[in-house]
């Protein structure tokens, strides 16, 4: 059994992998600047309410973006499971082209995302993560990867605008049934889901144009689910692509 950790800015995503196959998932808070040892209990905490046996784990992969807590978090992984974790890097084992000005400066988060869509997923094509950020990536036709656009993600967004305002918004983020709101909460949700249904409805556009053809789209990541069914554009949802790259990579890694 196989465990792989997504640690983003805001959640941990973690999933199981058996013969192949992701067979649990499981996300929870992702609490910052701990030590290993404040670490531990919380991961072991997590993973008793998630009914994972600690004792069956073999494997383990960890990507994490906050970078000040790799260690801490790597260490407290190991003493848990009793395996070292295999530390997920932008290097030759994603078997992954990445173009640009700068390829070191693409997060590790959108390249696991990338190497499972290259797995499973027609070229070119778009992969769309909503996360903190909203990253739309672009893959040419030999699936490498050749530019990134960067947005507000869509609870970055929301919080910021109930920080900043005060308003009262609906982190449910419950479906709209209409653009034009007719009071403060039906326009909240118009412009936070069908905005940022349109948002990306407007860039997988965008891309096409430049990429010069159509484009597969997949998209993943935790405000996906609710705003993927508002777009226009067909976009295939899943919700384990980050953590199938990573179990890419993890093979990768193995193989001698």
């Amino acid at each position: 059994m196989v465990i792989c950790f997504d640690v983003g800015n805001t959640d941990i995503v973690a999933g199981i992998f058996e013969n192949d196959k992701v067979i649990k998932s499981m996300r929870f808070r992702y609490v910052k600047g701990l030590s290993e040892f404040e670490y531990l209990p919380f991961l072991h905490e997590k993973m008793n309410l998630n009914g994972v046996d600690v004792s069956k784990v073999t494997g383990c992969v960890l990507c994490c973006v906050a970078q000040n807590t790799l260690d801490s978090l790597a260490l407290a992984l190991e003493t848990l499971f009793a395996v070292s974790p295999v530390i997920f890097k932008n290097d030759e084992r994603c078997h992954l082209e990445i173009k640009g000005k700068n390829p070191s400066e693409v997060g590790t988060d959108i390249i696991a995302a990338c190497m499972a869509t290259k797995e499973n997923h027609t070229m070119p094509c778009i992969v769309i993560d909503m996360g903190t950020a909203t990253t739309v990536t672009a893959m040419d036709k030999n699936a490498a990867i050749t530019g990134v656009s960067i947005i507000p993600g869509v609870f970055t967004s929301m919080w910021a605008l109930r920080d900043r305002t005060g308003l009262v918004v609906d982190e449910t983020l419950a479906s709209p049934t209409k653009a034009i709101g007719t009071d403060t909460k039906e326009s909240l949700a118009s412009g936070i889901v069908l905005g940022s249904a349109y948002c990306i409805d407007g860039m997988i556009s965008a891309f096409e144009e430049e990429i010069g053809s159509p484009c597969s789209v997949v998209a993943t990541g935790g405000a996906s689910q609710f705003i993927v069914g508002h777009c226009k554009r067909d976009i295939v949802l899943n919700n384990n692509l980050l953590l199938e790259g990573l179990y890419c990579y993890y093979k990768n890694s193995i193989i001698k």
